[in-house]
């Protein structure tokens, strides 16, 4: 998420109009966008802008969900062993050996502050965020094929959430944001141990949706600009566990790159009295050809898991994703403007670097996390775990030094075995700061935090 007023692209990124569209249909628009690697037309400029992009702390897409992984800060890709594995490391669903059935749900608090250089301040900006959703649902069964066992899933996972709010001040003007939808991907995947050592996986994923988005900027130009934007594609991932001795794990995922094919619609309305309603008009534009893509990248992981100890689990994971390949061709955008509606142009983009739109270059993201567990037994089937975990995450836009900065984490977790019945909860904290490279000067403070809950029932029959 990037606050300020970004610059005017360079010639490198230079727009083109946008002569082959079609006025979009009237009546309620299905909104939609890709997850949260949207970005939002600025409010004061001629070209695409980072302000809106809601990507940062969340640039790993190796990351999966569920709230005992999360309480370990993602550090899972070698201990991945309960229904969320296939979002982790698919291989980890050899180790289901009951139907399981699971659900996680969260929330979010996404915070941004700007402060300025100098005395006047004029700049100093913020912008909250708050949102929940479903993050995670699977169904999952064994599966028996002579020596080798396993098991397979069909899972959804909302990877990115849009069910949120946002409320931005910039320049001393109000911005409002309402959007729903969200970055969701079905899998279809299995697990299997093929011998003593070796552990196996894939999954098969349709990534779909996106979200609806409603921009609304108050005084003193009052504006109002609809997003549609819509998504879809395939990819698989692909993952190993290796134990070379009973109580360490080392595991490997890999996630497919994909082009996805994009769909998007823009309204805006510009309101000349600012005491008055907003015109029930709109410019707007529809990409009819050329198709809009998105060049989406791959990543890999790696981790260690040791239980040096029955209750204790200790383990650590690096990831990368692959940004610098991340590219949208045929974008195009529909520029707030203080001129009548028939004369602000649509601005063409043959291909931009993606997510971060108005600079030549972005780089990989990487991450870095270390987990601890410790399950207490409290006799028969009741168990409480324990978790903590650090990360650091490496972002993949340049701050204003001319390198990447790094965001750090922090988690918790508590957890209760039941029988059959798992129950967990995790928060997730993470803080980081950069000079802004296109504010000069301005400091860009993030604050993100996550509350996450997990029932997992694993029905064991009679």
């Amino acid at each position: 998420m990037r606050d300020g007023t970004a610059r005017n692209p360079a010639a490198t990124l230079s727009p083109r109009r946008l002569d082959n569209v079609a006025p979009p249909r009237r009546g309620p628009l299905r909104w939609a966008v890709l997850g949260a690697l949207l970005a939002v037309p600025s409010a004061a400029q001629d070209g695409p802008s980072r302000d809106e992009l809601d990507f940062q702390g969340r640039s790993n897409i190796v990351v999966g969900s569920g709230a005992r992984a999360l309480g370990m800060a993602g550090a899972f890709l070698a201990r991945a062993d309960d229904a969320t594995a296939a979002s982790w490391n698919p291989a980890g669903l050899s180790y289901l050996r009951f139907p399981e059935l699971s659900l996680v749900g969260k929330g979010d608090w996404f915070d941004v502050t700007t402060r300025a250089p100098g005395p006047d301040r004029q700049d100093d900006g913020t912008d909250l965020r708050r949102g929940h959703t479903v993050d995670f649902v699977a169904l999952t069964h064994p599966l028996d094929l002579g020596a080798v066992a396993g098991a397979v899933q069909f899972s959804f996972q909302r990877v990115i959430s849009f069910n949120d709010g946002r409320d931005i001040v910039r320049n001393r003007t109000p911005i409002r944001i309402d959007q729903q939808g969200g970055f969701d991907v079905l899998a279809f995947g299995t697990g299997l141990r093929v011998s003593r050592k070796w552990r196996v996986g894939l999954t098969l994923n349709r990534w779909s949706n996106g979200f609806f988005q409603t921009f609304e900027r108050g005084r003193p130009q009052r504006a109002l600009l609809r997003t549609d934007f819509e998504f879809s594609g395939w990819n698989a991932n692909l993952g190993l566990l290796y134990s070379p001795v009973e109580n360490l794990n080392l595991g490997l995922v890999a996630k497919t790159p994909f082009t996805a094919n994009v769909r998007q619609v823009l309204e805006r309305a510009n309101v000349a009295d600012p005491d008055g309603p907003p015109q029930n008009r709109f410019d707007s534009a529809i990409a009819t050809y050329p198709r809009i893509e998105i060049d989406f990248p791959g990543a890999v992981g790696f981790g260690a898991s040791w239980r040096p100890s029955s209750p204790w689990t200790l383990s650590a994971d690096y990831t990368r994703t692959f940004w610098s390949e991340g590219r949208i061709r045929n974008y195009f955008t529909l520029p707030f403007s203080g001129s009548p509606l028939e004369n602000a142009p649509n601005h063409y983009y043959p291909e931009l670097p993606y997510p971060i739109l108005n600079q030549p270059d972005q780089t990989d993201a990487e991450q870095i996390r270390v987990g601890v567990e410790l399950v207490a037994h409290a006799g028969g089937d009741l168990a409480f775990p324990i978790r903590a975990g650090y990360f650091n995450d490496r972002q993949y836009f340049i701050a204003e030094d001319g390198t990447p900065p790094r965001f750090e984490g922090f988690t918790a977790g508590l957890g209760v075995i039941i029988g059959p019945l798992l129950l967990d909860a995790a928060y997730v904290y993470e803080r980081g700061s950069y000079l802004d490279v296109d504010m000069s000067g301005s400091r860009i403070r993030v604050k993100a935090q996550q509350l996450v809950f997990s029932v997992i029932y694993r029905h064991a029959g009679r």
